[in-house]
């Protein structure tokens, strides 16, 4: 890991520190700093309960990385999260939990005799691991992955569970379009029925859970019953809830929308036609919404949802933010962005990068940051392995 001299030492962030057209500054209090936190954990399926993929104070890699791991794995099926010192993979072979230092398994869990099952992002608190995939929604212990208790839903689950922010229950939603508000003992407390399967949740205090659907709506629950629904254009394919003024939304197709909440809710507060349209999920760091997809990766302003720049690349993967940088995979490569984007306006920039790391014919899957490290599952290509690389 490059050392505090040299991250500071990094001429890109002062100049783009000074320079007008910079768009660095993240919280109008000056250039965003790097994050300084070697011990910070990814607990949720992007990273908090907003599910904005920005770790502010994590200590991540700015400069060329080196591997602190590249362990061979089944596929992986979504971002990984990690958490005191173990990495929680999702795979075709069910979830892993691997050592975040040295990548050895420490176990594997599935309910397929044949070690063959799908799973999404888990939720780690507590000692208890909770995680959405084939079964429906199971809660195993965090130590030797043994099962607590198991939910079994109406259909599979495509969505990611969505932990409540105080942790006194989550949300679930399945393939057949029911929303589960679950106590953290598996008890039910209500269901409800919404139009197309559950893509997206992203849960808060006091307005219940923020739903998605395949169908291409958008729903506002409360304790059962629904407080608003908005008709979108296309798929929901990203939910974010990063500064509690209404969600953002990306559609398939479609394009992102901003939705209002209080008096005018959903209504969209600014809809980016031409914005990208990420299929797993957004970055949202201080007043810049990150989204990445074959086209590149762009930002546009949290208040107008104008883009303020796209830098082109197959990124197809989700963008996930600490400190000062925005890090995305894609065919071929990881790369690291400085959350500006550099120097300049627009799509003319310079100095965008950070670096990129270069994975041959392989594919970067959703990353996430935690440990003082940047967890990348890759997809094999041709001759291949299929890996968990840890960049440092």
């Amino acid at each position: 890991m490059p050392s505090r001299r040299d991250l500071l030492a990094t001429s890109g962030a002062v100049l783009a520190a000074t320079t007008a057209g910079c768009l660095d500054d993240v919280d109008g209090s000056g250039a965003p700093s790097p994050g300084t936190d070697a011990n910070a954990d990814w607990p949720m399926p992007d990273y908090g309960p907003e599910a904005s993929s920005y770790a502010p104070d994590a200590a991540a890699p700015r400069s060329n990385p080196s591997e602190r791991f590249a362990v061979e794995t089944s596929s992986p099926t979504d971002r990984p999260v990690i958490v005191d010192g173990t990495v929680y993979l999702p795979t075709m072979a069910g979830l892993l939990a691997l050592d975040a230092t040295d990548g050895k398994q420490r176990w594997q869990y599935s309910t397929d005799e044949s070690g063959s099952e799908w799973f999404r992002s888990p939720a780690v608190h507590d000692g208890v691991v909770y995680v959405t995939g084939e079964p429906g929604l199971v809660a195993l212990d965090a130590n030797d992955g043994t099962e607590r208790w198991r939910l079994a839903t109406d259909e599979h689950v495509i969505a990611p569970v969505a932990p409540i922010r105080e942790w006194d229950g989550l949300y679930v939603g399945d393939d057949a379009g029911t929303v589960y508000r679950v106590a953290l003992d598996g008890t039910v407390e209500w269901r409800m029925q919404v139009f197309g399967g559950v893509t997206r949740l992203v849960a808060d205090v006091f307005h219940g859970v923020v739903v998605g659907t395949a169908g291409g709506e958008v729903y506002r629950l409360h304790d059962g019953r629904g407080l608003w629904r908005k008709r979108v254009p296309g798929k929901v394919t990203a939910l974010s809830l990063a500064d509690g003024d209404g969600p953002y939304v990306a559609t398939f197709g479609g394009g992102v929308l901003r939705l209002m909440d209080g008096a005018h809710a959903g209504r969209p507060r600014w809809h980016a036609e031409d914005g990208p349209g990420p299929e797993r999920a957004f970055a949202v760091a201080g007043d810049g919404v990150f989204g990445s997809d074959m086209a590149g990766i762009s930002r546009l302003d949290d208040r107008t949802g104008e883009r303020d720049w796209r830098l082109d690349g197959d990124h197809g993967a989700a963008p996930a933010a600490a400190g000062d940088t925005v890090y995305v995979g894609g065919e071929g490569a990881v790369t690291a962005y400085k959350l500006g984007g550099g120097i300049g306006r627009g799509g003319s920039r310079i100095e965008p990068r950070r670096w990129t790391y270069d994975l041959d014919e392989r594919k970067a899957a959703s990353v996430a940051v935690a440990d003082g490290a940047l967890f990348v599952p890759v997809w094999g290509r041709k001759e291949g392995p299929t890996e968990l690389v840890a960049l440092e």
